[in-house]
C-alpha cells in the first residue's frame, strides 16, 4: 500500500473520475481525500452529474481511510482546488494530487513517493510533476527528471509547508457574489516578482508578468499563481523525463480546457532505479522548452487563433504545423537570439 495520501478532485464527469480512481486503486493508498464541487445553479444537468460523480467515490474497495469534502454549492475550479487543498494540507504533511481527468501510470506513485522523501527538507523544491508537456527526452540526458521553474499540475505532488507558504501570500477565500461569478480576484499580500534567472525566455517573462497582474481567473488560474509564488521564492519544480500522467480532459464537458481534437501524449512507465540530477539547479534547456510550450498553447497568438479560426479541423492543422519539429526548432533559435539581444 502507498503510505502517502492521495487527493482526487472532481466535479461533474463521472466517467473520468472512475478511470482515475481505477488507477489510484492500483496503488492502494492508505488515505484518500475526495474533493467534489457542487452543481452550477444555471446548469440543469449538473445536479445529476455531480451526484453520479460522488457515487463513483463509493467504489473505493481497498482498506483505507477516506475523507470527503463535498460542496453543496458551486465553488468554481479555483475555489474547489484551493480551498480543497487548504483542507487536505491542514491534516497531512504531503500528498499526491489528481484532478479527475488526469490518469497516472502506475510508476508515478513510487516516482513521487521517492522524491517526496528525498526533497522533503530541501525548501528549494516545491513541486513534483507527472506530465512533461512534450519536452524532448534528450534534454534530460541520463537523468530521470530535471529541475524547472514551473511544471505541470496534471498529476503532481507537494508538501503542506510549501502549499501553506503559497496561500500565506495568496489568501483569496473565493467569496462569490452570484452563481456565475468566478470568485474574488487574485490579490496577493505582496507583488509576485520572479527571482532573477527563474524564467529564461522573453515569452515566459511576458506570460507570467501578465498572469501576475491579470484579474482573468480563467486564462490565469490557480496553477499560474502557484507557479508565480514558486518563482518569486526562487523555488524549483521537478519535471519528469517521461509522461507519467495523461490528461484526458479536453472534451466538450471540460470547464475551462475545451479543445476539440487535442490529445495529450500517452502515459509511459518510469524506469527504476531513478537517476537523480547531480545537483539541485535549474535545467535551462528543459525550462526553455516548458516556457515555449506555455506560449504555444496559452500565449497571445494561441488565444487569437482560437478567436479567428473557428473550425476545429483547421485549428488542429494549424496546431500541428506550429508543433512540428521545424517550427519548434525555429522557436528555439528565435528564443536564444532574443536572450542574447
Amino acid at each position: 500500500m502507498l503510505p502517502t495520501p492521495v487527493v482526487l478532485i472532481a466535479f461533474n464527469r463521472p466517467h473520468l473520475a472512475r478511470r482515475t480512481l481505477a488507477a489510484i486503486r492500483e496503488a492502494a493508498p492508505e488515505r484518500v481525500f475526495l474533493i467534489a464541487d457542487g452543481p452550477r445553479a444555471d446548469r440543469p444537468d449538473d445536479a445529476a452529474l455531480c451526484a453520479e460523480t460522488r457515487a463513483v467515490f463509493d467504489e473505493i474497495d481497498w482498506p483505507c481511510q477516506v475523507e470527503r469534502k463535498l460542496s453543496d454549492v458551486n465553488l468554481g475550479v479555483e475555489g474547489n482546488v484551493e480551498l480543497g487543498l487548504d483542507w487536505v494540507f491542514s491534516q497531512v504533511p504531503e500528498a499526491l494530487v489528481f484532478e479527475d481527468d488526469c490518469t497516472p501510470d502506475p510508476t508515478f506513485f513510487p516516482f513521487a513517493q521517492e522524491l517526496l522523501d528525498r526533497y522533503r527538507d530541501d525548501r528549494r523544491v516545491w513541486q513534483i510533476a507527472g506530465n512533461r508537456h512534450g519536452v524532448p527526452r534528450r534534454l534530460y540526458g541520463d537523468d530521470s527528471y530535471a529541475f524547472s521553474t514551473w511544471a505541470s499540475v496534471w498529476g503532481w505532488a507537494t508538501w503542506a509547508d510549501r502549499w501553506q507558504r503559497h496561500r500565506a501570500v495568496f489568501p483569496r477565500d473565493h467569496v462569490r457574489r452570484s452563481a456565475t461569478d468566478a470568485g474574488d480576484a487574485p490579490v496577493r499580500t505582496k507583488p509576485a516578482v520572479p527571482a532573477p534567472g527563474t524564467l529564461v525566455t522573453r515569452a515566459g517573462q511576458r506570460h507570467f508578468a501578465e498572469a501576475a497582474s491579470s484579474d482573468d481567473v480563467v486564462t490565469h488560474g490557480w496553477d499560474k499563481h502557484w507557479w508565480l509564488t514558486i518563482m518569486t521564492e526562487g523555488g524549483l519544480c521537478i519535471a519528469p523525463s517521461g509522461n507519467l500522467v495523461v490528461n484526458s480532459g479536453f472534451g466538450a464537458d471540460a470547464t475551462h480546457g475545451y479543445a476539440p481534437g487535442r490529445e495529450d501524449d500517452p502515459a509511459e512507465p518510469m524506469e527504476f532505479p531513478l537517476k537523480h540530477p547531480p545537483e539541485v539547479a535549474l535545467n535551462v534547456e528543459v525550462e526553455r522548452e516548458l516556457e515555449l510550450h506555455l506560449n504555444r498553447v496559452g500565449g497571445p497568438a494561441a488565444r487569437l487563433a482560437r478567436k479567428v479560426i473557428k473550425s476545429p479541423r483547421l485549428r488542429r492543422a494549424a496546431r500541428a504545423a506550429v508543433n512540428s519539429r521545424p517550427a519548434k526548432g525555429a522557436a528555439r533559435v528565435a528564443s536564444r537570439m532574443a536572450q542574447r539581444s
